[in-house]
């Protein structure tokens, strides 16, 4: 029988507890949809955790001309993937990975304070079935269409929870959107056909937390509620993360 010098032992236990301790790697990729107004950095800590957890992730970019351009840009991402993905979304990604799903390859959908349409159902619907705590009057709307909000309504009612300086930089870096999304309609509701997570910002004043668990209790999904305002994927990177690696052992 073998026998172990102690400290032979001891350097074989370390390696031991070393070997162990390696997230395992995941042949699963996350693709990450920001919302309106915000630029894929959003996801930059989530993404990070990712890495560190052996999981790989994409960032989406979106131009936010039309959600029908929108939905093409998530679709270009997801074109490069190769093998299964995970579409996640929050806020108004939630519109695009509802529609984005690639038959085969599109495992999962988890919605981050997102929006979980139904086929023929808009923002401007959605919000109406449970208006958010949000200003009435949030927008600022350039000559050609596009808004941005209010830099007081974003610090109150977008950024609770943030930082005040971090807050002041997204503000100062939101992207213009056209108006007209809104109003444009989801095509496909892919929660119908694939597993659903929803992570539900309690403390939410963009979009309604009510809002955010009748959507999740129709599209059955399993349901994480975190205590925090809209920006959760900045506020509460941790969480987030920890509800996507689950999600991913799952599927794996």
């Amino acid at each position: 029988m073998l026998s172990l010098k102690p400290k032979a032992t001891l350097i074989w236990m370390l390696l031991l507890h070393a070997l162990l301790a390696v997230p395992h790697a995941s042949a699963m990729t996350v693709v990450l949809v920001p919302g309106l107004g915000m630029e894929g950095g959003l996801w930059r800590n989530v993404s990070e955790r990712l890495k560190a957890e052996g999981i790989e992730s994409r960032i989406v970019q979106l131009p936010f001309t039309s959600m029908k351009d929108d939905l093409a840009a998530t679709r270009r991402v997801t074109e490069t993937v190769e093998g299964p993905h995970v579409l996640v979304g929050h806020s108004y990604g939630g519109m695009l990975i509802s529609q984005a799903a690639k038959e085969g390859a599109t495992k999962a959908l988890i919605y981050v304070a997102a929006f979980q349409p139904e086929e023929g159902e808009s923002l401007a619907e959605l919000n109406a079935k449970f208006p958010p705590v949000m200003s009435a009057d949030p927008l600022i709307i350039s000559e050609d269409g596009h808004f941005t909000l209010k830099q007081e309504v974003w610090m109150r009612d977008v950024a609770n929870g943030l930082a005040a300086e971090e807050a002041a930089y997204w503000e100062r870096a939101q992207a213009a959107a056209n108006i007209g999304i809104f109003s444009e309609t989801a095509e496909v509701a892919g929660w119908k056909q694939l597993p659903v997570w929803s992570v539900i910002a309690t403390e939410d004043r963009t979009v309604s937390p009510d809002l955010q668990r009748f959507m999740s209790k129709r599209s059955d999904a399993q349901v994480v509620e975190v205590g925090g305002g809209h920006l959760l994927p900045l506020t509460h990177a941790a969480e987030i993360t920890d509800v996507i690696v689950k999600a991913v052992d799952t599927l794996d």
